[in-house]
């Protein structure tokens, strides 16, 4: 198991970084969560809502390759509100829980703002609501970072265990 569990610690610590590269992008836009709707382009909108897009897709990869190592199936129907819900889930004697019901919370508003991003216009998009979210984003990503973190070490502890039976 150890070759699988650093295939998926790397595949992890991949989308990790590129994470970092979105917290770097988004530092360079908090100025305009303060501004009214009409302040903001349509097009920086559609910006911030790209990176809030992409932050949520690069969690839900981490989650599908920690779903797919640990066979969790999950339907066709609402697969992505699924795969959320089974990261703040601990299997006995399969795998710990990714999240806890904090950032599980935070993390779902983040899934629905990606639904509506894509699936609306950028001038479609609710200013309001979209700055809601985005001011949310270092805290989430703050706590993924620690709730990962952990979760590795207990994944390489499982690991340790394994080979030593």
């Amino acid at each position: 198991m150890k070759f699988d569990v650093a295939l998926l610690k790397a595949d992890i610590l991949k989308e990790l970084d590129n994470i970092k590269v979105l917290e770097s992008e988004f530092s360079k836009i908090t100025k305009m969560l303060r501004l009214p709707a009409k302040k903001v382009s349509y097009y920086d909108r559609g910006a911030i809502g790209y990176i809030l897009h992409s932050f949520y897709n690069g969690c839900e990869n981490i989650f599908n390759s920690i779903a797919r190592f640990f066979e969790n199936d999950f339907g066709p129907q609402f697969w992505h509100k699924d795969l959320l819900k089974r990261m703040n889930l601990e299997i006995p004697g399969i795998r710990p829980k990714l999240i806890d019901d904090e950032l599980y919370r935070l993390f779902d508003d983040f899934r629905a703002f990606r639904h509506k991003f894509r699936h609306l216009y950028s001038f479609e998009l609710d200013w309001e609501r979209e700055c809601i979210v985005a001011r949310k984003f270092p805290v989430t990503v703050n706590k993924f970072r620690i709730q990962i973190t952990d979760f590795l070490k207990k994944l390489e502890q499982v690991d340790k265990n394994e080979e030593s039976e």
